[in-house]
């Protein structure tokens, strides 16, 4: 009886909240709106750093990539849906307001015609049935945006663990691609199925074979957790199970490819005649001589001062410090991208100072390169060996407990005290030797690790062949690693000479070489002409 009161009194509640849930239906659409507007440089910006960060056949940055797409197409769905909620909400309350001064419609005092006047009675009908629908779809727009953000959710989940899965079998099963490939297509498969079923409002669910049934629900449960569509099952099956809201469950489809793909990317050209800027187009090589593309130097890119830093435009793969030059030296920034790594570890053997992809700094994320790591053990192994020799002579001449009833500390510690007090040829002989030995292969390493990277550094410039006017100058390039301040992109600051160069129009030319996932082991090329000008003498 208790129970049953209780369940009075929160079904009550509910109705009394509900008839008020416009107010916070209003208040959050209000919040949420400004906080989504105002985040839009954020997610802009997020999509930045990942793709100048990013590492080729990273499995962390391919999930990365997944979540920002997904929180990309989820701003998108917020902002509309809320925006007309806000919107209808308003057109509401006004309907509320008028309806308070005017009443109800009255289609007699309008004096149309009898044809029109049975047409708007039955077609418009009461203004208070208006008012109604107006409520139910403000209501159910609410709802249906946040569904729709979950339902793409559980994608990103299901694409995520996908990937993640892969991963996990090439390195339990890397020399047995076959089965890795099997359990993939099978995992892939069952996730469709299920899917399938989601999009037939649970089709496969009303069948009634009880041994289907039951492997079903096995499978069924898993993907549920995988991809969290638990978390919003009550509000999809009371979305679906009403016949008016049902319509709109299957517009999902079509509505979200609408304003992720073909509303973004509608356009409006009215200088037809004027040569793309975009370097992915094919005509971008044929006819960049002849554009100056304000993205290809530093002083142009971004020349509002007011603009955020989400807002700027990132240098894919060179800019000029200026198009006008009036010393004797230009200044170009050559961007090292991921896609590199490939040909730094492949082609010219070097290995990485870091792990490419997601890492933390509580687990580390360096690597040590093999020659430098032979040159470590072999001064550990040398100097060792001499600190064993000074002891084995120590113990000769009674220098040193060798009872082993002392601490290391305390043997440490004598062995000190008595240096200090009683030096003798032979401690000074030991000790330049260690230092001396210490001190060389000190320096071995450190040259290994400059030649390191002077050939990570020659790598990148050959990489990288630029001519002016036809002419190579890379050997005259004078390069330092360097962080553009433009949007922290990483590379390659290099001067080059113009004393040579009339004053004029001249054409520095990249042609930059590539690693192509599509072909493993291989390199592709792309070219970009960049005009500039040399306006005074030496």
């Amino acid at each position: 009886m208790e129970e049953k009161m209780k369940n009075n009194i929160f079904s009550e509640w509910l109705e009394k909240l509900q008839q008020e849930s416009w107010q916070l239906e209003l208040l959050i659409s209000g919040f949420a709106l400004f906080g989504i507007w105002e985040s839009r440089d954020l997610v802009d910006q997020a999509g930045r750093y990942i793709g100048i960060n990013s590492a080729v056949d990273g499995w962390t940055d391919d999930i990365l990539i997944v979540f920002l797409l997904m929180l990309q197409a989820a701003w998108l769905i917020f902002f509309i849906n809320l925006l007309f909620h806000v919107m209808l909400r308003g057109l509401w309350i006004g309907a509320i307001g008028l309806r308070y001064v005017s009443g109800d419609i009255d289609y007699d005092s309008l004096e149309y015609s009898e044809e029109f006047n049975k047409y708007f009675k039955k077609r418009v009908g009461r203004f208070d049935d208006y008012i109604e629908r107006l409520e139910k779809v403000c209501s159910v727009i609410f709802a249906y945006t946040f569904l729709l953000f979950f339902i793409f959710l559980s994608f990103a989940m299901f694409v995520a663990v996908s990937i993640l899965l892969g991963k996990v079998l090439g390195q339990l099963f890397g020399d047995y691609e076959g089965i890795v490939t099997v359990i993939m297509l099978t995992f892939i498969f069952l996730g469709l199925v299920v899917f399938l079923d989601f999009i037939t409002l649970g089709a496969l669910k009303k069948v009634r074979n009880k041994n289907f049934t039951k492997y079903y629900a096995y499978l069924y449960r898993f993907f549920s957790y995988i991809t969290l569509s638990f978390i919003y099952r009550p509000l999809l099956y009371n979305f679906i199970d009403y016949k008016y809201t049902r319509r709109l469950f299957w517009f999902s489809i079509p509505y979200v490819l609408g304003i992720t793909l073909i509303l973004p990317n509608f356009l409006l050209d009215g200088t037809p005649h004027f040569p793309s800027l975009d370097y992915k187009d094919n005509e971008y090589e044929q006819f960049s001589k002849q554009i100056v593309n304000k993205k290809m130097y530093d002083n142009e890119r971004n020349t509002d001062d007011n603009i955020s830093k989400g807002e700027k435009s990132q240098i894919r793969f060179i800019s000029l410090a200026s198009r006008e030059f009036s010393g004797s030296h230009g200044k170009l920034f050559l961007r090292q991208r991921s896609s590199d790594e490939k040909l730094l570890s492949y082609k010219y053997g070097i290995t990485p100072y870091r792990n490419s992809g997601l890492g933390h700094k509580f687990f580390g994320n360096s690597q040590t390169d093999s020659s430098i790591l032979k040159l470590e053990r072999q001064k550990s192994k040398i100097v060792r060996g001499l600190i064993r020799a000074r002891k084995a002579e120590r113990e000769a001449r009674g220098e040193v407990d060798t009872t082993g009833n002392k601490t290391p500390f305390q043997i440490g510690m004598e062995a000190g005290m008595y240096k200090d007090k009683t030096p003798t040829a032979s401690n000074n002989y030991w000790d330049q030797q260690i230092d001396s030995t210490r001190t060389v292969w000190r320096n071995k390493i450190i040259a290994a690790e400059e030649d390191k990277l002077s050939r990570i550094k020659n790598a990148l410039i050959e990489t990288n062949q630029i001519f002016i006017d036809g002419e190579s100058i890379n050997d005259q390039l004078s390069c330092k690693f360097y962080q553009h301040p433009n949007l922290d992109e990483k590379g390659l600051l290099c001067y080059f000479p113009l004393d040579s160069f009339d004053l004029g129009e001249h054409i520095l030319t990249l042609d930059r070489s590539f690693y192509d996932k599509k072909f493993r082991d291989s390199t592709q090329h792309i070219i970009f002409n960049i005009p500039f000008w040399k306006i005074t003498k030496n």
